[in-house]
């Protein structure tokens, strides 16, 4: 048993070492870029549905989504991506006066 606690030892500092090294740090191609793309802000109206898609720029792909409402009586209803760089999110205004929404994408290289 001692055996085995000192090779874990005797690797800790090879990997203290390799995780601190300078070129790893440099190295810009190791993290995505991310991009937000945006619908234009639109209206919905009383009682109704409003289906919003955003599409990312080309060479990047959409990983999640997001949203602003004017009120809170406007629900998220589905929030997905429907292809490779296109992400949908429905909306339902469970109000009797109109209101605002607006869906963004978040997009990766």
């Amino acid at each position: 048993m001692s055996r085995t606690k000192l090779l874990a030892l005797a690797a800790a500092p090879a990997l203290a070492v390799s995780l601190a090294s300078p070129a790893l740090a440099d190295d810009e191609t190791a993290h995505p870029r991310v991009v937000t793309a945006e619908s234009p802000v639109r209206s919905i109206g009383a009682n109704q549905t409003e289906i919003v898609t955003v599409t990312c720029p080309r060479g990047t792909f959409a990983v999640s989504g997001g949203w602003l409402v004017s009120s809170a009586s406007i629900d998220v209803t589905g929030n997905r991506a429907v292809s490779d760089r296109r992400w949908k999110i429905r909306f339902a205004n469970e109000a009797n006066q109109a209101g605002r929404v607006q869906a963004f994408a978040r997009c990766a290289t």
